[in-house]
């Protein structure tokens, strides 16, 4: 049940319930992305989960995280952190900069957000 709390001047508060805070919110911010001379993926923006494991897992290793994370947020096609090293080593650097950057931006992360794996992803 909704709780609702009415503050002095302003209109009553919707708190959210247990139920709104475990709905998938990441499924909504997917979006298609062209890669230039490659073609075009469906990218998705890492879950507060994915970015913690990426740096739980990897520590400082940031070739992993990037790995790690190309493989959560890259959903067509299906790649896997194996693919995503072969990716890294047959692009060249803007190719998955870009990529990330814009990870980045559709996953809420941006130029104020704290320093982590996935400004480096």
């Amino acid at each position: 049940m909704d709780a609702v709390v009415p503050l002095p001047d302003t209109e009553p508060r919707k708190y959210a319930s247990a139920e709104d805070l475990t709905r998938d919110r990441i499924s909504l911010n997917e979006e298609d992305y062209e890669l230039p001379s490659v073609g075009w993926i469906r990218i998705r923006g890492i879950s507060r989960a994915d970015f913690v494991t990426a740096n739980k897992r990897y520590g400082e290793d940031m070739g992993a995280q990037e790995r790690f994370i190309l493989s959560r947020a890259v959903i067509i096609p299906t790649v896997t952190e194996a693919i995503a090293g072969q990716w890294q080593q047959a692009s060249g650097i803007s190719e998955i900069n870009k990529l990330a950057l814009r990870i980045n931006e559709i996953s809420g992360l941006n130029k104020g957000a704290d320093k982590s794996v996935v400004s480096d992803v």
